[in-house]
């Protein structure tokens, strides 16, 4: 009876695996295929167009999203290794599988059940926490950046912004405050933890490991940023890097305060960046075509890679501590 039972979670487990490899590849292959804002078609013909396939471009574009990983690896491990120790390979695996079962989940829910499996299930609730930790350090980069970039820009063009559209960026770059002022206030509870519970747990995580996720953190928004600012050039973009980067900067902070699936960050992303490199005079299909290249680079190959993992993935050999 218990081998007819283990043999039932075994197939359950597998099948299981091959739906979340199946459900990222599908979600990927119709996000390239069925993109509104610009056809595949379009894409492969700007990119063939400014010869952006050239061996060099090539190469320094996937250099750039290897050091983008590499650093998410090295901050995962580093936070990992407030549970147990974990080595580079482990946190690879961690990494590039959880991403993978997280590709069509909303804000990247699934990455926290999936990251879970490779530990004990009384180890569960710190991890969750790390990986959350995790997220926060990469958007309060990216909050520290962008208000910067947003600011720049602001006060070196002469925006043509409708009282609405500037009302409506203050608040999506205030709410974050305000929602975390008042769930302090109102001592209001998400999933059952408490805004102090958080604080109390973060403060429990020494203060090297919190130093080094916000280092790894930085590292990697400035090589995704400037390989985004890379592309932006191959697409011969002639404007100063100050404002270039400084309207890259914006795009991402505005594109992270709305949760989303990350099958359509692309999309969203896309929207924001169309407006703000608008005011730059940048064309919308080199815009569109340099947003979707970024995603296929950052998202798209590493949720691939990450299927290999999750196939692989062997609960009883990974899940001890």
């Amino acid at each position: 009876m218990r081998i007819t039972s283990y043999k039932a979670k075994q197939f359950l487990s597998l099948v299981l695996r091959i739906f979340v490899v199946t459900a990222a590849v599908y979600f990927i292959w119709y996000k390239l295929t069925s993109d509104e804002q610009m056809d595949f078609r379009d894409f492969l013909s700007e990119l063939s167009r400014y010869r952006v396939f050239s061996v060099t471009n090539i190469a320094i574009l996937v250099l750039l999203t290897v050091l983008n990983w590499y650093f998410e690896i090295l901050k995962w491990q580093t936070l990992s290794s407030y549970v147990r120790d974990n080595s580079f390979k482990s946190a690879t695996k961690e990494s590039l599988a959880s991403f993978t079962a997280a590709i069509f989940t909303p804000s990247r829910i699934g990455e926290y059940g999936a990251k879970c499996l490779y530990y004990v299930r009384s180890a569960w609730r710190k991890i969750i926490f790390l990986n959350f930790m995790g997220n926060m350090a990469q958007l309060f980069v990216t909050y520290f950046f962008g208000i910067a970039g947003l600011l720049y820009l602001i006060t070196t063009l002469d925006l043509p912004l409708p009282l609405f559209n500037l009302l409506l960026v203050s608040g999506l770059l205030i709410s974050p405050f305000l929602i975390y002022w008042l769930m302090k206030k109102f001592r209001i509870r998400l999933k059952g933890y408490s805004v102090q519970r958080l604080e109390d747990s973060f403060h429990n995580v020494p203060i090297k490991i919190r130093w080094k996720t916000l280092l790894f953190s930085s590292i990697r928004y400035l090589i995704f940023t400037h390989q985004f600012y890379f592309l932006l050039l191959l697409f011969k973009v002639d404007v100063s890097y100050p404002l270039l980067i400084s309207a890259v900067f914006s795009t991402f902070i505005l594109a992270s305060i709305i949760p989303t699936m990350i099958i359509f960050d692309a999309l969203i992303k896309g929207g924001f960046a169309v407006w703000v490199f608008g005011f730059l005079q940048v064309p919308q299909i080199i815009v569109l075509s340099v947003v979707l290249a970024a995603w296929i680079l950052n998202f798209g190959i590493p949720a691939v890679a990450g299927s290999y993992f999750v196939l692989k993935y062997k609960k009883n050999t990974l899940a001890t501590p």
